[in-house]
């Protein structure tokens, strides 16, 4: 009899790294619903077509490794256990987009492109029907984005810094708009994502990479 593999549980929200990729659909959400009643506009900004995004270069062996470390991580702290921090790099978390079915609605629309200093770049390609844009369902909002990345006491800030479709940064006015918005609070405010955030002791982006550190257990 074949051994089947085991079923991968559903687990909470992907903390730090799904809080990353989801926050710049976020922003294009944002954005286009800021600019719904401007055809000129949504025009100037979006394409008719997808632009690729970069190939993941790694293999189905390195990226089942990264989501069994993801796993094992997710367990220890869900059932209160001590364990290391979670180290991440912008292809491991691209190889998460890809291949874990909890960030099945990103694959190939986002892709973390580095990870410094604080912030996250990305690139993106959303078709705005996807999204709930009927009337320009057709059109694509192709663009880059810079997210910085904070937390304390257990609540996540998200700010996005800069967003380019194009070639061209959006006005200064729009990005005003969106920072207004207050991304964070969608996901503080998520009860799943309290829950998560609060096991953790530090969630950082530093020398290239994503740390998340859990509590200690006593």
């Amino acid at each position: 009899m074949t051994n089947q593999p085991p079923k991968r549980r559903k687990g909470c929200l992907f903390y730090g790294c799904l809080t990353l990729t989801a926050c710049f659909v976020i922003v294009l959400v944002m954005f286009l619903a800021g600019l719904y009643q401007f055809r000129r506009l949504v025009y100037e900004y979006t394409d008719s077509g997808p632009t690729p995004l970069p190939t993941l270069n790694m293999t189905t062996e390195q990226m089942d490794a990264v989501q069994r470390r993801v796993d094992t991580f997710k367990d220890a702290v869900n059932a209160g256990r001590s364990t290391s921090p979670l180290v991440l790099t912008a292809d491991d978390i691209n190889a998460l987009i890809q291949h874990d079915p909890e960030f099945k609605p990103f694959n190939g629309r986002l892709y973390v492109t580095a990870l410094e200093d604080g912030k996250g770049k990305l690139k993106g390609s959303v078709r705005l029907g996807d999204i709930g844009v009927i009337v320009f369902r057709n059109r694509y909002l192709n663009g880059t984005a810079t997210i910085g990345v904070t937390f304390q006491n257990g609540i996540l800030g998200i700010t996005p810094e800069e967003l380019t479709t194009k070639g061209k940064a959006l006005p200064s006015p729009v990005m005003d708009k969106i920072r207004s918005m207050q991304i964070s609070s969608r996901v503080n405010d998520d009860p799943r994502a309290s829950v998560a955030l609060n096991r953790m002791q530090s969630i950082e982006i530093r020398d290239g990479k994503l740390i998340l550190t859990p509590k200690e257990q006593h």
